[in-house]
């Protein structure tokens, strides 16, 4: 039985991630301001080492997930 499958939504994640970061680098050929800087320092560029922590935690969240699902099978063949 599976309680919940958290890896179908990190992948896309990551896959829409990678899409923005490709849209976003588009961007450079028409856009070239200093606000266009501002942007992509502060909404941009924080986005990676957020998506790392955040895919780091899904991926512990699901062990844990998938050690609870193991403990509740082992517990229902006991009885």
């Amino acid at each position: 039985m599976r309680i919940c499958d958290l890896h179908t939504g990190s992948i896309r994640l990551t896959r829409a991630a990678k899409d923005l970061r490709e849209q976003w680098n588009e961007t450079s050929d028409y856009w070239k301001d200093k606000n266009r800087d501002d942007f992509d320092a502060k909404y941009i560029q924080p986005l990676t080492p957020q998506m790392t922590l955040l895919l780091a935690a899904v991926n512990s969240l699901s062990e844990v997930l998938e050690r609870a699902e193991r403990d509740l099978e082992d517990r229902k063949l006991e009885d």
